[in-house]
């Protein structure tokens, strides 16, 4: 009775283990399950109440512990991710979840105040941006610097930090050229005058003084003619006709000396600049400043990859554009590759196959175990063993579809080729024995299965042409040379072409096929030939084989090639004996435009006592007073989706102008830029002109140059460029010119009006 009661009891406590142990299971489980739905406050709870209720199970313990670190590392990498994509809300929710799970965290605490700097960044960099859009490149240098206090890594602050600090120098390097305090236009008239006389023409009329090097012969003579041109333009060509060269002191004295290269390096103050470069190699860069710049070879430093040149500002500021222009970041682009062999097998094995040879085997005399001289006397019927093999019946048929597929993902930078190998490296054993009886081996490997190398190159135009080149390997047998050295025979099929794709887009390459049809039977001689009974007496093997290899290629752009406006692309350097930058037109101040208005009514002349000052001739006619010049754009008001229409620049001159760099603005979300032409309005001139542009369809921006080389100019009313557009989303699509610059025969038009177009897309 005792026995059966504790028999009872064990069992009692034994099965209420087993249902305490699979009840935490259960727990368990089901934590893994919410955790796998992304609830991670669930689960935690679950495996807690399990805790409290079973506290001395170390199973729910490490499962606990283990719970709340994964949905930790889980939710700050989806808030680091949601971070760098902008999603700050989603990034704050995120964090918010895991300080919940784990409050007083001071990991968390750190990522919380990290995201507190990358929202305050995204509004000063959307402000600086501002500011730089409207030419307050000191504003913007101020906010990005306060907003590089609170987030000093930030990389998209220290990059913009960077162009308008380029900007901004830039400006500054041209300010070395106008430092002159006066900049009115001049018109000089001399004949055969001495360089003392015009200097002093020159001075009295402008204010500018000058100091004469020992070295200048001011009594050269020469003819000078000039209208309306700039003072400081004036001065130079008036010293390029006595072979001499000039530095400004201060905004009112101009030093004159010999342009020789000895005088140069006596006067011409020099500046050192240190470029550390991000994206060019260093001695590519210095190869470029010292051919375009006729400079000495600039100090390289490959290590560290910077350049270190010594010359003149004004040197030093064109080299800083050039450097500018060249240190751009590589593309990049993500190649997303699909490569699927398709491989198809029939077999059919059919038929009898009958006997098809004898054997007969003399057998030794009883008591012998091998056959003797002797014994092969008494060989007859009954000692000779017959050996025959049986009828074989075969009912065979086999069906086969196979699928290799390959999924790589390569990131490359543009002009960079990537290689992929998918397959083995077979070993190749090759034996050389030399003359004293030493025998080496070398083992070399040869790369068989699939290898695709790809080199994209990404255009400015989001464009990605691929060099591309796919070879599919396989071992096809095995071939041994007389000496006994193994060798490998190696099928391979290959295909190498070049494809321009768009973003996205997607080419698919296939036709790589193998077909392989093999036909056996095994006959029994004569009976197996007949017509219709020969099936009886044969069996009859069907192999079909069919391979076909399939390779699908889509490009990504990860990063854009870098595009460069006509107007950075484009430096005036001055002469070959003086190098030094020239003001373009987008970067003229107020000031000089006023001048260049004030250069088409009658300007004043030097009026100094020299005599040619008298002699100027003053029988020409006054030119009349310009009336102005206006551009707008002439479009269809209303067109749907999926519409190619025109957009034309039109231009009202009532002055003769010669150029009209511009630049136009245009939603990129609804519209697509599909081709840009030059107008009639230029062409109406018999004069040839030049025509430059280029798009920016992700900002969406159209860059134009347009220039005439007819001396008079050209005026009137026409279209000046023609765009063909193609509306691919709907919405109202706003077009505006958001710069224009006209230039004339005697300088910039400033009596310049602009005028945009409002279009409706319709689905």
């Amino acid at each position: 009775m005792d026995s059966s009661i504790a028999c009872r009891l064990w069992m009692g406590v034994l099965g209420l283990v087993l249902l305490t142990g699979c009840a935490q299971q259960m727990l368990r489980d089901k934590a893994s399950a919410q955790m796998r739905e992304g609830q991670y406050e669930a689960a935690i709870s679950t495996l807690s109440e399990g805790v409290n209720r079973y506290a001395e199970s170390a199973l729910l313990r490490a499962g606990l512990a283990s719970t709340r670190a994964e949905a930790m590392a889980r939710l700050v990498a989806q808030a680091t991710q949601e971070r760098m994509d902008g999603r700050f809300d989603a990034a704050q929710a995120s964090l918010e979840r895991a300080q919940s799970l784990e409050p007083g965290s001071p990991r968390i605490a750190e990522l919380l105040e990290t995201l507190k700097a990358s929202r305050a960044a995204q509004s000063a960099l959307q402000e600086a941006q501002r500011q730089r859009a409207a030419a307050d490149l000191v504003g913007a240098l101020h906010t990005l610097n306060r907003a590089l206090v609170l987030a000093p890594r930030e990389p998209d602050l220290l990059a913009l930090k960077r162009e308008v600090e380029r900007e901004e120098r830039l400006q500054g390097g041209h300010a070395i050229k106008l430092s002159l305090g006066e900049t009115r236009p001049i018109s000089l008239d001399f004949r055969n005058v001495p360089l003392g006389a015009l200097l002093e023409a020159i001075r009295d009329g402008s204010g500018v003084n000058f100091v004469i090097d020992r070295d200048v012969k001011v009594d050269q003579r020469a003819s000078i003619f000039i209208r309306s041109a700039r003072l400081e333009d004036a001065i130079d060509l008036v010293l390029s006709a006595f072979n001499l060269s000039r530095r400004i002191v201060d905004p009112s004295t101009v030093l004159v000396y010999p342009n020789t290269m000895e005088k140069h390096k006596e006067h011409r103050e020099q500046v050192v600049r240190v470029f550390h470069l991000s994206h060019a190699q260093a001695k590519t860069t210095a190869t470029l400043l010292q051919s375009m710049l006729r400079v000495q070879p600039p100090f390289v430093d490959e290590r560290a990859n910077l350049i270190a040149m010594r010359d003149s500002p004004e040197v030093i500021a064109l080299a800083e554009r050039l450097v500018a222009l060249h240190d751009m970041g590589e593309a990049e682009v993500m190649l997303d590759v699909e490569v699927l062999e398709v491989k198809t097998t029939r077999l059919t094995e059919l038929g009898l196959n009958f006997p098809n040879s004898v054997t007969l085997t003399p057998l030794p005399l009883p008591g012998q175990t091998t056959l003797t001289v002797d014994s092969l006397r008494s060989i007859n019927s009954s000692r000779v063993g017959v050996s025959v093999a049986g009828l074989l019946i075969n009912l065979r048929r086999e069906v086969g579809d196979f699928n290799t597929l390959a999924n790589p993902r390569i990131r490359s930078r543009s002009r960079e080729k990537a290689t992929i190998l998918i397959g083995d490296k077979v070993p190749v054993i090759t034996t050389t024995a030399a003359s004293s009886g030493f025998v080496s081996e070398n083992v070399n490997y040869l790369d068989v299965g699939l290898k695709l190398e790809v080199e994209p190159i990404v255009s400015p135009d989001d464009e990605v042409t691929i060099k591309l080149g796919l070879e599919v390997s396989s071992l096809a047998g095995e071939v041994r040379s007389p000496g006994g050295t193994l060798a490998y025979q190696i099928g391979t099929r290959n295909a190498n072409t070049m494809l321009r794709l768009r973003d996205g887009e997607t080419q698919i390459l296939g036709g790589l096929i193998s077909n392989e049809d093999r036909r056996t039977a095994n006959r029994v001689p004569g009976l197996g030939d007949l017509p219709i009974a020969g099936r009886l007496f044969s069996s009859q093997k069907d192999d079909a084989n069919r391979t076909e290899l399939v390779l699908a290629i889509t490009p990504r752009i990860l990063r854009s090639a870098a595009r460069v406006d006509v107007a950075s692309a484009e430096m005036w350097v001055g002469t070959e004996n003086f190098t030094r930058p020239q003001l373009p037109a987008a970067l003229r101040t107020a000031a000089d435009r006023d001048a260049m208005r004030q250069a088409a009514a009658p300007s004043a002349s030097p009026s100094g006592q020299a005599p040619a000052a008298r002699d100027r001739d003053t029988s020409e006619p006054q030119q009349a007073p310009p009336s102005g010049v206006t551009v707008g754009l002439r479009g269809p008001e209303q067109v749907k989706v999926g519409d190619v229409f025109t957009v034309a620049v039109q231009v009202a001159a009532g002055q003769a102008i010669t150029g009209l760099p511009m630049d136009l603005r245009f939603p990129a979300d609804r519209l697509e830029i599909l081709g840009v032409i030059e107008g009639g309005f230029f062409k109406r001139s018999s004069a040839p002109s030049s025509f430059t542009h280029a798009v920016n369809p992700t900002e969406g921006r159209v860059s134009v140059g347009l220039l005439s080389n007819a001396p008079q100019g050209v005026r009137g009313t026409g279209e000046a460029v023609l765009l063909r557009v193609r509306a691919k989303a709907a919405g109202e699509a706003q077009w505006r010119v958001q710069t224009a610059d006209a230039q004339g025969p005697n300088g910039v038009v400033t009596d310049l009006q602009r005028s945009g177009l409002t279009q409706k897309v319709e689905p």
